[in-house]
């Protein structure tokens, strides 16, 4: 992980109490999805939508998923 990843991972321990070995299992699952999201949200921004997608049952692939349907449809607009 980088240094980046792991103030999430940090951040999902302090914020949410999961374990450091879960907090990187998060940050796997979702790892993806920071890059469709792209920028540098605060660390803490992405521990709660991390943290909202794993108590909402959301799995990364469903999440990439969800993200390029809504691409796809906004560039069909935007034709």
């Amino acid at each position: 992980m980088n240094s980046y990843e792991k103030a999430i991972a940090e951040q999902l321990h302090q914020l949410y109490g999961y374990t450091p070995t879960v907090a990187k299992e998060i940050i796997e699952e979702y790892r993806a999805v920071m890059g469709l999201i792209g920028g540098y949200p605060m660390a803490s921004d992405y521990a709660e939508y991390f943290h909202l997608a794993k108590q909402e049952g959301r799995t990364g692939k469903e999440w990439i998923n969800a993200i390029l349907k809504r691409r796809e449809e906004a560039a069909a607009l935007a034709q």
